[in-house]
């Protein structure tokens, strides 16, 4: 089973690969992949009380400074 952490590799990597396309329409598609797949990260991550790394650093400055 893929969890956060793999999809948002794989999101990363659609990014990359729109980054080298050429094709509006092809490098659309990856930047529709990556919102989905960063999507199910965070599905993921809040089914099982996960938090990504930075947003727990937004959580901890704002508990610090409150």
């Amino acid at each position: 089973m893929v969890n956060a952490m793999e999809y948002r590799a794989m999101a990363l990597q659609h990014h990359r690969w729109a980054g080298m396309c050429r094709s509006p329409e092809s490098r659309e598609e990856h930047f529709r992949r990556e919102k989905e797949l960063l999507a199910l990260a965070d599905s993921d991550e809040r089914l099982h009380g996960v938090h990504a790394p930075e947003q727990a650093t937004i959580r901890s400055s704002q508990n610090s400074a409150g």
